[in-house]
């Protein structure tokens, strides 16, 4: 086993878990949310440094879309679409 500080400093995990019952962030809107910020993400000087992931549930369903960023271990609950930009700042901020 080998261990790697240096691939990427910053992980933004968006949670995509789809539920059969709909209270899940898949039904409102995250797989839309993850295309949108990793295809800008890939146009950004920092795009090297960062990624972008799917998560399965992150237990925060019921308030909204939920995301984690680490190292910061930063949490943005209830998130839709029209928070997008929001986002992408919350992410070039700490990317640097």
């Amino acid at each position: 086993m080998n261990t790697d500080k240096d691939h990427f400093d910053f992980h933004f995990f968006i949670c995509t878990n789809a539920r059969e019952n709909g209270n899940d962030c898949a039904s409102k809107g995250s797989l839309k949310m993850l295309e949108e910020l990793k295809t800008w993400a890939k146009t950004q000087k920092f795009s090297k440094k960062i990624r972008i992931n799917k998560s399965g549930c992150l237990d925060r369903c019921a308030e909204g879309v939920a995301c984690v960023a680490y190292p910061s271990a930063e949490w943005i609950v209830n998130a839709s679409l029209s928070d997008l930009e929001s986002m992408k700042q919350f992410i070039a901020e700490r990317a640097v």
